[in-house]
């Protein structure tokens, strides 16, 4: 007699090709204190949060989260309130790391049906449970009628591990074809793919993108390995690892268990696990191919079938692979030796080209790691493009002693001390770009046929404080040096050669201040740094790189975290020169019923971080409107601004007409994209009282807040490389609220993320009447900024009044000379002004090269209007070079038109 689950087979096997044309529609991928009590559980709450909260810069748990030890390792798991990237609920792991560090490095896990973010299992219940010996955490959840238990636990014997057991239970009449535990390791630690079951499959740092790709890449990027290993940067105060592993996934039916298929998949924008809940029909499981495809839509538990998984998670103490592989390859031989650059990445290639591991060497340069028996090659990497190879071989049970390996010289360029500035380096003559700041590991994610490596750092920050790096190894060859410290200074630069092994001193002028901003302040309202779940940027080096640009007021946006750079900015010593605001960036990333494409992101600041609570006292906001959401911050926060951020992705969906494929093209995080639960792109050449548009307008029957009362638009953020197309467009909804009677103002910042990025460019410029950092007034600042008391800018400073009235002022009268003062520093070029009055260009002037220039011109209005203007010029190859994918540009705020003086400015219309 036959199976029922091999009758199933045959018959769902005939059926097989009809089933390839559903697979798309089937399958979507988505994208501290030490403990002196070991083996414990507890809930967090006010009496234990000091003495068991984690540190590190991405802790999030906080009261009422779950809190497990083994007395080594520490971890968090989040309440069932406390809601996800992916769920509305909480239950997932979301913080680890060793107990008395702040190393916390772990973004969070979650668990998707089919791979896909709208088919999350959401918790319902979290309980401590003694089960075999062990303090356990236990997490129920459920998902289309399908259910999910997750249990979490020490065993003894294995500090550094924490331990996972799930079991997802069939759902009737639900398809379920595979399960995808997802790290969501956002744009943050590297991934590295191993496989402890045979290391000669292992992927290590090169991987293949599958999170856009959705089910077109499953068959590339599915590795047959069990081990999802992320490190710390190299810059992380507290180095550590994790080693993600799935040590079983099984079916279990009818009072039996089969091995299913499991594989790894890694990209810059996450990892994760592809469970299949069935065998496949063809094939051993060791690959998703062109047959294996096909069958994923018909793999699916059935009435009295489960799936069993069980995961666990390696610590390293180190920011490197080889302190988790060493974990797992514990009976291996143990290779030492030492290398005369501790500053290096190691990297051990087997006999077959596969990567082993990847190690950091100890401070003297010592470094050591466990491999089996076999050939390998070492390959080093060092800063100054400097790198070495070394093969050898590895016997069964031995110490292989590597001896002393020696990197070639570098040059060495000591660096100016004691100013703050920022120090650009281009190479000449063919030399490449310098890398100061990567982290050597080499890594790659393949997007089709084109292979993504991170660009090189060539840039190093000076706050001018002792702190600043004094030196830095460099490849022999031709630099250009740019000195610069923002668009208010000159920008001074110097060549220079140098050659292997010779040290040198960078002689280059100090940038001098060319020109003064009387009565206003340069903030930058969207900055990230590490805190921010998507990258890894430390907090110190943030406010140093804003030193550097002269930035003055730094507005802390880290994603769904209420923070404060205040202490790292006394901590550097640079207090006085700038100021820090505390804020945070409400960040949607779950697709709902209520926002089919999320609910975009949005600014609040200030907003006063609650260190000992969730996410720093964030409220939940998944799956809410925007209008419940400000309404919510502003109750706990009342003097809190409100600022939509990167509205816009191009100019494809803001035109009068929407493209056939806009459903396809929608950004989840641009808001007017979609507008939330319109689930549709607002269109600028329609009224707000329009289809779609009116979700804006619609007030909450109980508040009346409505969707469209924020504060502030971000008209410039220079994401994406499509800078002018994105002003463009906001622009275009910008104008859209203004002709319409509501009063957003426009402001422009950076959104950066890493020191790819560049902080405080472009930058607000907010009016104050005493606009010295040492007495800055941030009730006032941000008084000023909501009334529209400022401008934008790349470069190009600006005085505007009409007649008396100045930005945000309403001046009454029909006619009255409009005043524009442009100011620029010699390196930056303009050559154009446009004056705008309801939006509409009325009036070009041409620029000259005049360091300061000002233009009056004679207006006359014939109803209510406003009046802008904005500033225009080309990216010389210097302005280029400090200012890449942007150019020179500066626009105002309205100032408003009162025609017949009767004390109520009417909106012109559209």
């Amino acid at each position: 007699m036959i199976s029922r689950k091999t009758f199933k087979k045959r018959q769902q096997l005939s059926s097989l090709a009809g089933f390839i044309v559903l697979m798309a529609g089937q399958i979507a991928f988505a994208e501290n204190n030490a403990i002196n009590s070991p083996n414990f559980a507890t809930q967090l709450s006010n009496e234990n949060v000091a003495a068991l909260q984690r540190k590190g810069p991405d802790a999030i748990g906080g009261i009422g989260d779950w809190f497990i030890t083994n007395g080594t390792l520490c971890a968090v798991i989040s309440d069932v309130d406390h809601e996800g990237e992916f769920s509305v609920k909480g239950g997932s792991l979301i913080d680890l790391g060793y107990c008395g560090q702040a190393d916390d490095h772990f973004t969070f896990t979650h668990d998707l049906l089919n791979g896909s973010r709208r088919r999350s299992l959401d918790t319902e219940k979290i309980s401590i449970a003694h089960i075999n010996g062990q303090q356990s955490i236990v997490v129920e959840a459920k998902s289309d009628g399908a259910t999910l238990k997750t249990r979490y636990y020490f065993e003894d014997g294995k500090e550094t591990q924490l331990q996972i057991q799930k079991r997802y239970d069939y759902a009737p009449g639900e398809s379920v074809n595979f399960i995808s535990p997802l790290n969501f390791n956002y744009h943050s630690l590297e991934p590295f793919v191993f496989s402890s079951r045979n290391t000669l499959d292992s992927n290590g740092f090169q991987n293949q993108d599958f999170v856009k790709r959705g089910v077109s890449a499953i068959g590339d990027s599915a590795r047959y390995a069990d081990t999802l290993i992320t490190i710390s940067p190299r810059s992380a105060n507290v180095g550590i690892s994790y080693g993600w592993k799935m040590l079983t996934a099984q079916r279990v039916e009818d009072a039996s268990r089969e091995d299913v298929p499991f594989f790894m998949l890694a990209d810059t924008d996450g990892t994760a696990m592809m469970v299949l809940t069935d065998t496949f029909y063809i094939g051993d499981g060791t690959k998703v191919g062109w047959f294996q495809l096909p069958q994923i839509p018909l793999l699916e538990l059935d009435q009295g079938s489960a799936l069993e998984t069980h995961e666990v998670v390696y610590v390293g103490k180190r920011g490197d692979v080889a302190s988790v592989t060493d974990q797992m390859l514990n009976t291996s031989a143990t290779v030492r030796g030492k290398i005369n650059s501790p500053d290096t990445a190691i990297h051990v290639i087997q006999s077959n080209g596969a990567p082993l591991t990847h190690v950091i060497p100890e401070s003297d340069g010592t470094f050591k790691f466990n491999a089996p028996p076999g050939k390998y090659s070492l390959n080093a990497f060092g800063y100054g493009a400097r790198s070495l190879k070394h093969d050898f071989d590895v016997s069964t049970g031995s110490v292989t002693e590597l001896g002393q390996l020696s990197l070639s010289s570098a040059a060495k360029l000591s660096l100016p001390q004691g100013e703050a500035m920022r120090l650009v380096f281009v190479g000449l003559n063919n030399t490449p770009n310098p890398d100061f700041a990567g982290s050597l590991t080499q890594s790659s994610v393949a997007f089709d046929d084109e292979i993504k490596t991170a660009p090189p750092i060539s840039a190093v920050f000076l706050a001018g404080v002792d702190g600043d790096k004094k030196a830095v190894d460099i490849a022999a060859g031709t630099y250009r040096v740019y000195a610069t410290k923002g668009p208010e200074f000159s920008l001074e630069q110097q060549e220079i050669t140098l050659r292997q092994g010779e040290a040198q001193t960078l002689n280059i002028d100090i940038p001098q201040r060319v020109l003064s901003t009387p009565g206003y302040i340069a903030s930058d309202l969207h900055v990230h740094s590490g805190l921010s779940f998507d990258n890894t940027f430390a907090e110190s080096e943030r406010v140093r790189t804003f030193t550097a640009e002269h930035g003055e007021v730094m507005v802390s946006s880290e994603h769904d975290l209420p923070t404060d750079y205040t202490p790292y900015i006394e901590d550097m010593g640079v207090k006085g020169k700038i100021v820090s605001i505390s804020g945070a960036e409400v960040t949607s990333t779950l697709p709902t019923s209520l926002n089919p494409y999320t609910g975009g992101h949005i600014n609040f600041f200030p907003y006063e971080a609650k260190h000992h609570h969730f996410r720093n006292g964030m409220v939940n906001h998944e799956n809410k409107r925007l209008r419940e959401t400000m309404h919510a911050i502003r109750e706990d926060q009342p003097a809190s601004v409100v600022q939509l951020n990167h509205p816009r992705y191009d100019l494809r969906l803001s035109s009068k007409d929407l493209p056939s494929d806009w459903e396809d093209i929608v950004d989840n995080g641009n808001y007017l994209d979609h507008m939330g639960s319109a689930g549709h792109p607002y269109n600028p050449y329609h009224e707000l009282s329009a289809e779609h548009n009116n979700v804006l307008i619609e007030p909450h029957p109980h508040t009346g807040v409505r969707d469209i009362d924020f504060d502030l638009i971000e008209v410039v953020n220079p994401g994406g490389g499509n800078h002018y197309d994105r002003l463009t467009a906001v622009r275009r909804d910008w104008l859209s609220f203004l002709k319409q009677g509501e009063l957003i103002v426009g402001t422009a910042n950076s959104d950066s993320h890493n020191a790819l990025e560049q902080v405080a460019i472009p930058r607000t410029m907010v009016a104050m009447s005493d606009d010295r950092v040492s007495h800055f007034n941030q009730e006032e600042f941000i008084n000023n900024l909501k009334a529209g008391k400022a401008y934008g800018t790349t470069g190009p400073m600006l005085n505007v009044s009409l007649l008396d009235a100045k930005m945000g002022d309403t001046f009454s009268g029909r006619r009255a000379p409009l005043k524009v003062s442009i100011s620029k520093a010699p390196w930056i070029k303009l050559d154009r002004l446009e004056i705008q009055i309801n939006g509409k260009t009325i009036d070009t002037h041409a620029l000259n090269d005049e360091l300061t220039q000002e233009v009056l011109i004679p207006l006359e209005f014939d109803r209510d209007s406003f009046v802008m203007i904005e500033v225009f010029g080309p990216p010389t190859p210097d302005y280029a070079a400090v200012y890449p994918e942007i150019s020179p540009y500066a626009f105002s705020n309205p100032i408003f038109v009162d025609f017949d003086q009767d004390g109520k400015w009417q909106a012109p219309g559209l």
